[in-house]
């Protein structure tokens, strides 16, 4: 039988890593580098000679094949960093059409033309717009909702906060979404019941003497966790946790100097240094 060759960490992988190593004071010992089946994505242990946790460590996929085209533009960080001269964060709702990486430049010049004009949304539903129901656009609005059309965008809502600090924070679009903190608990819950959740569970389990961690990546279509995590909002409630589960870590990409984490004893938002993959 041919021996498989190594395969390096995904970037989401080591991203995860990195945060819950500089949280835990942990480092690697070994990784799942897809040479053997059934192996944890991480073993994690104190340095040599220190006190700490050991921990197995499996961090959920966000490569959904249906969506890869439209985030594929968050790769190169251009969204990851507050954008110079504008005042609000900016929930912006894109389409599969979308390529994020080629609408950077004229989306931030149309929503600066919005703050200029200390307007908080503009979107192509009447409901999602500034003008006022029965009134006509001004041209230069009119020409602005133009504009948004052509990039495939299909709206775009101002966050007046003292926090903000000038990001475009990416969703798509999905009905579905309730932008509460109270979501976020079963949010996990769904996790759990999946199939790449109940075999993260069945990983984790094939390490009894480590503390279990899941680290999960939340889906970039539900706004309502970057904006609770941006926002520091911290829930109340629990999620319903396998008892092979010590640590659940929650992230988003779009929200990178914290991290969502629970225990046994609930909810937290530890602070974490910014990560930059090397591509």
């Amino acid at each position: 039988m041919k021996q498989k060759k190594p395969v390096p960490p995904a970037l989401e992988e080591l991203r995860a890593e990195a945060a819950v190593n500089e949280l835990l004071g942990t480092r690697r010992t070994d990784y799942d580098d897809q040479t053997e089946n059934g192996k944890v994505d991480f073993l994690l242990d104190p340095p040599d000679g220190e006190s700490g946790p050991t921990v197995a460590l499996e961090v959920s996929s966000t490569l959904d094949p249906a969506r890869q085209s439209l985030w594929a533009g968050l790769l190169d960080g251009r969204y990851d960093q507050p954008v110079p001269d504008l005042q609000g964060d900016w929930i912006v709702q894109f389409t599969p059409a979308t390529r994020l990486n080629k609408v950077a430049g004229p989306l931030t010049a149309l929503l600066l033309r919005q703050e200029q004009a200390d307007l908080d949304k503009i979107g192509l539903n009447g409901w999602d717009d500034s003008t006022p129901p029965g009134d006509l656009h001004t041209p230069r609005h009119a020409a602005d909702l133009q504009e948004l059309a052509d990039l495939n965008v299909v709206s775009a809502q101002r966050i007046r906060s003292d926090k903000a600090s000038g990001r475009i924070l990416p969703t798509e679009v999905n009905a579905g979404i309730v932008r509460t903190v109270d979501t976020i608990s079963p949010y996990i819950d769904e996790f759990f019941a999946s199939t790449q959740g109940q075999n993260k569970v069945k990983k984790l389990a094939n390490h009894p003497d480590r503390e279990g961690h899941l680290f999960v990546w939340a889906d970039r279509g539900h706004i309502h966790i970057t904006v609770s995590l941006a926002q520091g909002f911290v829930p109340a409630d629990n999620p319903s946790v396998p008892a092979g589960v010590h640590t659940i870590w929650l992230g988003s990409f779009l929200v990178e100097g914290q991290v969502y984490r629970w225990s046994r004893s609930g909810w937290s938002i530890p602070k974490v240094t910014p990560w930059r993959p090397e591509l």
